[in-house]
């Protein structure tokens, strides 16, 4: 027996299931925790560090002072905007309560006083902040409208060009469609319309006056002009009340940049009255709209830098910083103290003096100051700050940040002082480069800002990093160590080596994949829908330095599901193919093979077409003739000489019902045909099929088929005589043959009594004596044979136990079992096997049977011998193996004369079987031999006649071999 292997036992594979649900969850635990640690800036280098020493201290602090560089390369081309005093003038307004109101009132009425051109912004110019071509905004309204401003909703523009008969000297007007529309409907301006360019004349008389098309024209205009998609505006003109022409065409702006005009223009009730007025603007309408738009959005985006850097201002951020760009002397900052104790001014820095001096020595620049040393010693001095120092010189870079990297690390995107100098030169406005900016940030975090949220959840969960990590990689190789030995033990069981599937291996592979995928859509939607939240999840995280707890079940639930539904579809997918049914029952498999059947199939119904006509050519093309010329007379001739369609629908059904006739006609004749098939072919010979009412081929086939039954009949009968004479022939010799011989016997037998010494004298009679005995069973056989082939016999028909009788039977054959060292082996029921048999007939069965085993069998070996009550039949099986190759067909045996030994060696006269088949066929039962190999099976079945038989199946006997 072979051993169990404990690693395929069902208990193991479900341990390793369910372990990996756990694995699995532990890895998303632990891979959520990692991914918002790294959303943090947390690094695994960070564990066990400090907050001001890691690198994700540093990386916040880049993050700040990039936000407030980026503000101020936004901010810093509108020094002089007035908003921007305004935003520094609230600023100021929240650290001292009693600003003056009045200050504030100046501030406004400068905004007010300040415009932009539009000229300015369409050229690319500097802004001067001055009205120069006409077309500008108050700088106090353009701050409001650019807070809220759509170019979705712009109202219709009619442009009009101008008449040459006008005497205008602008070629163009603009209206805006519902006050050109107004002035349409007041009669102060008209529509011309040329109404032969629409399709219409003066003498259209079919659908309506010439004046009813006029005025549905011109309302259709109208409404098209409203809903501004009217394309084709030709061939209308604009006239005055007294029918002067004014504008000889028009047509609708089109333009994408039309914001919704909420302020007027300076001077102006709308932009289109600056158009109309100005020759610098009358025909610049796309620049105007695309100027007005690009400064709506650079102010919006201006207010936005400005609103961030108001985030950074003192008191609201534990960043403070400084920027001076020592090209202008500028400098921008949200700590006056350090700008006080600074006390920058431009004409005693270091750089603007090396500009001015044509030679700088010791001597002459006894007066300048470096501020960049003195800013850095000034930060230096100040306790419990972390600082970061830029300057334009190549090494003008000083920092006390522990967590900041010199060079480009591995792994994380550490942020370098390379980073910093490469982005404050790419982002701070000055001439040259020649700045000096610093950052610094109060190690005490007094604020709760981004630092202070950065530090608690530094605190509280840096340490976790590299377990976690170690955790997470842990998990994650058990997890694809026991996918890996699921893998290998799927569809085996720890008892054998065969390869088991499940039902659900056994369905359709796509029908399969489809189940699994249907199964798992809807929650990879749901999924993806998480992780579009996700960064909502981790912006929130920032604020609450706490693990979404939510999210964090979200993610396991969905991938636990996931893993359900893809161990259900992996493991199948591996036992199919380990099975190697993978695609023999995949569904594409079958439409390829259906595919190609039909391909083969109607490939065979063309070659068949054409053997078709190939053969008796001539009635088919007949036939093909006769119905092309059926459909050229009906629809090609009669459809159209006959004209009308009643008259060609009659013809129709006329031809249909002589064709139905003529259908029926030849059914009835094929009906009397098949009729006469059948009677010969259940044996009546004699029958003929009537001729009277059959015509054409249909009556030559009953022709032939009548004579064939004539020569059937004939054939039939001459067969009969035959046997009946070979029957009689042999009857009769075997008969003429039994007297001499029952003579030589008895000669024998008195030869015998003579008393004979010679031994050679007694060998001759003892071999007369046998050869004798046999040529008398062989002349029996014959006999009886003949008598059992032809029914001649009388049966004494009575019930008897077949299980009894074999036992007789075996005790008769015992000891010639014994001398050809057979063993017999019996199966049989406890319960009597009772048939209707005649016993004496039936014993000749048995024992020509068992004579045969004894006869043939290879010697040392078993016969088996089995009785079994089944279905009302009693049947009994005798097998055993041959001593000879049985190189023939098993209907071979059963014929007269044919044996087992092909070289004859043994005794025996080859007519045993068949004479055991005739009588148990006489009697009613069935005679049947199997061949397998050496294997030689019989099988004699007989009707039960009594009532215990069970209902145990028959065993399924195979087809006699062909060979």
């Amino acid at each position: 027996m072979e051993k169990k292997k404990w690693h395929r036992n069902p208990g193991i594979k479900g341990l390793l299931l369910l372990l990996q649900y756990i694995f699995l969850g532990t890895v998303i635990f632990s891979g959520l925790f990692l991914i918002t640690s790294l959303a943090h800036g947390l690094r695994l280098s960070d564990s066990g560090k400090d907050y001001l020493d890691s690198t994700a201290f540093a990386n916040t602090l880049y993050d700040a002072a990039y936000d407030v560089m980026y503000g101020i390369s936004v901010t810093f081309p509108y020094t002089n905007v007035s908003w921007k005093g305004l935003a520094q003038n609230e600023a100021s307004q929240s650290s001292d309560k009693n600003a003056s109101s009045e200050a504030h009132a100046s501030l406004n009425q400068t905004s007010a006083s300040q415009v932009v051109d539009l000229n300015e912004i369409a050229n690319d110019e500097e802004i001067s902040f001055q009205n120069t071509s006409g077309l500008a905004y108050s700088v106090s309204d353009l701050e409001k409208w650019a807070q809220d401003f759509d170019t979705s909703s712009g109202n219709p523009i009619v442009i009009c060009h101008q008449a040459s008969s006008a005497g205008e000297s602008l070629s163009r007007h603009y209206y805006y469609v519902q006050d050109f529309l107004e002035k349409i409907d007041s009669g102060e301006l008209d529509f011309s319309v040329d109404m032969e360019y629409y399709g219409f004349s003066d003498s259209a008389t079919e659908i309506a006056s010439y004046d009813e098309n006029l005025k549905q024209l011109i309302e259709d205009i109208k409404d098209d002009m409203q809903s501004g998609v009217m394309d084709d505006l030709s061939g209308i003109q604009i006239t005055s009340g007294d029918g002067k022409v004014l504008y000889d065409s028009i047509s609708l702006y089109d333009g994408y940049y039309e914001p919704t005009e909420a302020y007027p223009p300076q001077g102006a009730d709308s932009i289109l009255d600056v158009l109309n007025s100005n020759a610098k603007w009358n025909d610049r309408i796309n620049e105007a709209f695309e100027s007005l738009y690009s400064l709506l959005s650079r102010t919006d985006f201006y207010i936005q830098q400005e609103q961030i850097l108001k985030n950074y201002s003192q008191g609201h951020s534990n960043m403070s910083y400084i920027y001076i760009n020592e090209d202008n002397g500028q400098v921008i900052s949200n700590d006056s103290e350090l700008e006080a104790q600074l006390g920058y001014t431009l004409e005693r820095s270091v750089t603007h003096a090396d500009s001015a001096i044509e030679n700088p020595t010791a001597d002459n620049m006894g007066g300048t100051i470096d501020y960049c040393t003195k800013l850095t010693d000034l930060l230096k001095s100040i306790n419990g700050i972390s600082y970061v120092l830029i300057q334009y010189q190549p090494d003008g870079f000083t920092s006390n940040l522990a967590g900041l990297r010199k060079y480009n690390t591995f792994p994380g995107n550490n942020v370098t002082c390379d980073s910093w100098k490469e982005v404050a030169n790419s982002l701070l406005p000055a001439v040259n480069s020649n700045f000096i900016f610093a950052a610094y940030v109060d190690q005490t975090f007094p604020v709760s800002d981004t630092f202070f949220a950065d530090k608690t959840f530094f605190e509280n969960y840096s340490s976790y990093q590299k377990p976690v990590f170690l955790f997470f990689l842990l998990c994650g190789f058990l997890f694809l160590a026991a996918f890996v030995w699921l893998t290998a033990i799927a569809g085996r069981k720890n008892s054998d080596q065969k390869l088991h599937l499940c039902f659900f291996d056994r369905w359709p592979t796509e029908l399969s994949a489809g189940l699994i995928l249907l199964a798992w859509f809807p929650v990879l939607v749901r999924f993806l829908q998480c992780l579009s939240f996700a960064d909502y999840q981790i912006g929130r995280l920032r604020a609450t330095s706490l693990l979404d707890v939510s999210l964090l079940l979200k993610l396991m639930i969905l991938g636990l599901y996931t893993l359900f539904w893809f161990q259900i579809g992996y493991l199948s997918l591996v036992r199919r193919i380990k099975a190697k049914q993978l695609w023999k029952n995949s569904i594409l498999r079958r439409l390829l093979v259906l595919t190609s059947r039909l391909i083969h199939s109607a490939s065979h119904k063309l070659h068949a077409l054409a053997d078709l006509y190939s053969r008796n050519t001539a009635a088919r093309l007949k036939a093909t003739f006769a119905f092309l010329c059926f459909l050229f007379i009906k629809y090609i001739i009669c459809g159209p000489l006959l004209g009308s369609m009643q008259l060609f629908f009659f013809f129709s059904c006329l031809a249909d019902l002589l064709i139905l006739l003529y259908v029926i006609t030849k059914a009835c004749s094929r009906e009397q045909i098949i009729k006469g098939l059948r009677e010969i072919s259940n044996g009546n010979l004699q029958y003929k099929i009537p001729l009277e009412r059959l015509w054409g081929d249909d009556k030559h086939i009953a022709e032939y088929i009548n004579n064939i039954g004539s020569g059937l009949d004939a054939a039939v009968e001459n067969s009969v005589k035959n046997e009946r004479m070979k029957t009689e022939l042999i009857t009769n010799v075997s008969h003429d043959l039994k007297t001499p011989l029952t003579s030589i016997i008895s000669y024998i037998d008195l030869l015998k009594r003579e008393n004979f010494t010679d031994p050679k004298v007694l060998e001759y009679l003892d071999i007369l004596e046998a050869k004798a005995a046999r040529l008398k069973v062989l002349t029996e056989d014959v006999v009886e044979a003949s008598k059992a082939s032809t029914g001649n016999l009388t049966l004494n028909m009575n019930n008897l136990d077949f299980v009894e009788m074999l036992h007789q039977v075996i005790g008769e054959f015992e000891e010639r079992f014994e001398e050809h060292h057979l063993t017999m082996i019996v199966h049989f029921p406890d319960e009597p096997s009772v048939i209707y048999a005649d016993g004496q007939r039936l014993w000749r069965v048995l024992e020509n049977i068992f004579g045969n085993v004894t006869k043939y069998a290879m010697e040392d070996t078993r016969v088996y011998a089995e009785v079994m009550n089944a279905h009302g039949q009693v049947v009994f099986t005798l097998k055993n193996i041959s001593a000879q190759p049985l190189n023939f067909a098993a209907e071979e045996l059963t014929e007269r004369f044919v044996r087992g030994d092909v070289a004859r060696g043994t005794e025996g006269s080859g007519l045993g079987l068949s004479i055991a088949k005739s009588l148990t066929e006489l009697q009613g039962g069935k005679f049947q031999l199997y061949l397998d190999g050496d294997l030689f099976k019989v099988t004699i079945t007989f009707q039960a006649q009594n009532s215990k038989c069970t209902d145990a199946e028959v065993p399924a006997q195979p087809k006699p071999e062909a060979r």
